[in-house]
């Protein structure tokens, strides 16, 4: 399939993008697909059961509970910030100690405190699988041979694992430059998530393409940064018109995404160094 050029609703299409001297992507969604494992969660609660003893008079069940109404809360916070200027990430602790475990005897609750990242890594690990998307690596692979740079920005809990995903899926040595929230402290939408990125590869953000799956964070990051294409990666049937911002392109996958780039590095000047 070819990519959908879409700008933003109720304007007409126009010319396709040129090409980026930076293509930065987001995690989740676009470079990495997520296949959720639930059957994992009651592992994970023995795991934390084992931490916090038997004197915090908790058992698997209750703080299984406590996880899942933890993360639903987490969720909502997210949202609640998304329209923000500059939405800041969630610390590991704050997240353990007051999404939690608040109602959790005192040394419990400090004991998950004290324990906040490494059990951070093993949530979004017993939670789901990551695999890298079909393409992407053929994406970073044409980039690298067209001299464009490229770059993660992403929210996450854990930064470091990513990383570690990065090496794992053979991706870590086509990406000059990892962006994440909970190392920035901030989160997208806001602006200086991308921005760091262009920084660090001394590039204009209008230079760049920004590659995300969802509208009120990649989008609209894309956008506040002064990007010079947005591009959502979306199947056509999870794509809404009605919904804003609108990207500049929208593409299905990282197959699509790879035409995408080529047809712009083969066709087009590059953008003015």
């Amino acid at each position: 399939m070819s990519p959908r050029h879409q700008e933003p609703a109720g304007d007409p299409v126009g010319p396709e993008p040129r090409p980026p001297r930076a293509l930065l992507l987001d995690h989740g969604g676009v470079l990495a697909r997520s296949v959720k494992h639930p059957e994992r969660l009651p592992a994970f609660a023995d795991r934390v059961v084992a931490l916090i003893g038997p004197g915090a008079g908790l058992d698997r069940d209750a703080v299984l509970a406590d996880i899942t109404a933890g993360r639903s809360a987490y969720r909502a916070w997210k949202n609640g910030h998304v329209r923000t200027v500059e939405p800041r990430e969630i610390r590991h602790r704050e997240l353990w100690e007051d999404f939690i475990a608040a109602d959790w005897p005192p040394a419990a609750r400090a004991l998950v405190g004290a324990e906040a990242v490494p059990l951070c890594r093993e949530l979004i690990v017993a939670e789901a699988d990551k695999k890298l998307a079909p393409g992407m690596l053929d994406t970073l692979k044409l980039a690298r041979a067209h001299g464009v740079r490229t770059g993660v920005v992403s929210n996450t809990l854990n930064g470091a694992l990513n990383r570690d995903l990065a090496r794992e899926f053979g991706t870590a040595p086509y990406l000059d430059v990892q962006v994440y929230s909970d190392e920035s402290g901030l989160r997208k939408p806001a602006a200086e998530m991308i921005l760091l990125a262009a920084r660090a590869l001394s590039v204009d953000p209008a230079d760049c393409w920004y590659v995300g799956d969802n509208y009120d964070r990649d989008v609209l990051c894309g956008r506040r940064a002064g990007v010079g294409t947005t591009v959502l990666m979306r199947p056509a049937d999870r794509c809404d018109a009605a919904l804003g911002p609108q990207p500049d392109v929208q593409v299905s996958d990282g197959t699509e995404l790879f035409e995408l780039l080529r047809t712009a590095l083969t066709t087009k000047e590059p953008a003015a160094v």
